[in-house]
């Protein structure tokens, strides 16, 4: 039995045959709205659920060159956390299933004829990344074709702080869910962290696929829906729970994202892995002074257990001088059967427990077990 079917197969409340009534322990009581059980799913997982408010002609109107500058040069910083993680109590909830795949989904190719549907191998991508780093791969270089498949599936996130009043970028990627319409980023770039709960939701997120230096080549997305762990929205846990997925509407003349363009996959559960690519939009980097979060930059070479003697710090890590407008960025293998696949998300670096200085190159995702996997079964449930 599958996850979601065994949620399912666990509630205690079942849905009347009439549109009418839900029946619960015997009692009967209103019908909710077409979207309650689906968010009553995502909160028994853990997610919150922000909907906009506002229409998707009314987030692309916002979004004036004026603003669209202003987030440019504010790419969103990423938080920093300490070199280990705190040791938890023997029975967290959230350990379970850590290093075990528990969610997984193939890549989808793009539709003949979509956007960016003349393909470019990843390999390739990771290969003229490595040749060009040389022996310093984690030196982010350029990524080349970010306008075919399947890099033209990352993309910048252009987001909204309502209660700041702040215009800031990140990184995202489109991921294969039920929705077809999803893609996947950092919670820190579409909710504040700071325990706010749904006051904290990010708004007028727009997403922009393989732009560069002001290019769009496949439209302005908008968001319809952002979901993020609990643990991210009520505690501002960057250790596990630095990650969210957003809905977002179809575009005229494609439809849904997925449909058209195609969407990675996702593998989650294991930190370790082999050949990864982590890519994104990086507006200043560990000891670089030419990154201007305006072209897609990615580092390429192993993903790894942030603390391998440490059975309560999954993060993984990869070596990736990036840094802030990066987060949201996927980190991503290669399967020999399921296509390319996100493993987490770039979400934060070590600093200095006094400077607050960066100390070193690593860049770490939080990390992508049952949390991740609980995200993704909140937004499959309003498939």
């Amino acid at each position: 039995m599958n996850r979601s079917a065994f949620i399912r197969a666990g509630r205690r409340c079942a849905l009347a045959v009439s549109a009418a009534a839900v029946v619960c322990a015997g009692t009967l009581v209103p019908a909710a709205s077409a979207q309650e059980p689906a968010e009553s799913t995502a909160r028994e997982l853990g997610v919150s659920v922000s909907r906009e408010t506002s229409t998707p002609e009314e987030i692309r109107a916002f979004w004036t060159p004026e603003r669209v500058q202003k987030a440019l040069d504010n790419p969103m910083t990423p938080p920093t956390a300490a070199a280990a993680a705190p040791a938890k109590a023997s029975g967290d909830a959230s350990r379970k299933g850590a290093n075990e795949i528990v969610a997984s989904a193939p890549a989808v190719g793009p539709a003949a004829g979509g956007p960016g549907a003349t393909r470019a191998a990843f390999g390739d991508a990771a290969t003229a990344v490595a040749n060009k780093a040389a022996a310093d791969i984690a030196v982010s270089q350029p990524v080349p074709m970010t306008s075919v498949y399947p890099m033209n599936l990352v993309g910048k996130l252009f987001i909204y702080d309502e209660q700041g009043k702040e215009l800031s970028t990140c990184s995202a990627a489109v991921i294969n869910t039920r929705t077809k319409s999803t893609i996947w980023t950092a919670a820190h770039c579409v909710h504040k962290g700071d325990n706010s709960g749904q006051a904290g939701f990010h708004k007028k997120l727009m997403f922009r696929p393989a732009y560069n230096k002001g290019q769009t080549p496949w439209g302005d997305w908008t968001v319809t829906a952002k979901y993020a762990p609990v643990g991210y929205t009520e505690q501002g846990d960057s250790l596990e729970s630095d990650f969210a997925a957003a809905e977002l509407a179809p575009l005229a003349p494609y439809g849904k994202i997925v449909d058209a363009m195609g969407g990675f996959g996702y593998s989650f559960g294991s930190a370790d892995h082999p050949e990864a690519v982590t890519a994104g939009y990086p507006g200043e980097g560990y000891k670089r002074t030419d990154l201007d979060a305006e072209r897609m930059m990615a580092c390429y070479g192993n993903a790894e257990d942030n603390a391998n003697f440490n059975p309560f710090d999954n993060r993984i890590k990869m070596d990736c001088d990036m840094g802030k407008g990066s987060s949201g960025g996927p980190m991503a293998v290669q399967s020999s059967t399921s296509g390319i696949q996100i493993i987490g998300a770039n979400s934060h670096y070590l600093a200095d427990a006094t400077t607050n200085q960066r100390i070193n190159d690593d860049l770490l995702s939080s990390e992508h077990g049952v949390r991740a996997a609980n995200v993704i079964d909140a937004v499959n449930a309003g498939a």
